[in-house]
């Protein structure tokens, strides 16, 4: 399962936030519990997380001096970044609604001006032809939109 890198290691600062604080152990990383949620190598999982030290996201220090065991937790920096891609996450998914919103002004603007406006001579067939295709074409922009409220409503209900 190949992933993009900027997803990767989004989820990956992401789980270390919602495990905080818990601290990190930098050894066997081949067996360590991040590799194996996110299906990398331990040298993936080592090259993001040293760009997560160089970049300021998370602090690493030595625990263990003779083992070189190192330890790491997520920085100020860190949460700020997170919380700027949970706005972008939410921002994106408010865009989409409205598209297809738009989309549904759109296609009903469109079928009344099909309908009320050219006059042909086989109206009632037309009629019976035109108003299927513009009736899947509403359904399938209504479908995302009622995902969004009900996705929205179990939220706000319940809290998940």
């Amino acid at each position: 399962m190949k992933k993009d890198k900027l997803t990767l290691k989004t989820n990956l600062l992401r789980e270390i936030f919602n495990l905080a604080p818990k601290r990190f152990r930098e050894e066997n990383l081949d067996n360590h519990y991040l590799a194996k949620k996110f299906r990398i190598s331990g040298k993936e999982l080592k090259d993001n997380i040293d760009f997560f030290v160089e970049t300021g996201l998370i602090n690493r220090w030595v625990n263990h001096q003779e083992n070189r065991i190192f330890e790491w937790i997520i920085t100020d920096k860190g949460l700020h970044y997170l919380e700027g891609k949970e706005a972008e996450k939410n921002q994106e998914r408010s865009n989409r609604v409205i598209a297809f919103t738009g989309g549904i002004i759109a296609l009903t603007t469109i079928y009344a001006f099909i309908v009320q406006s050219v006059n042909l001579e086989n109206y009632p067939q037309t009629y019976w032809i035109i108003t299927p295709i513009f009736l899947i074409l509403v359904l399938m922009c209504l479908g995302p939109l009622i995902k969004f409220i009900v996705d929205y409503w179990k939220i706000e209900v319940f809290g998940k």
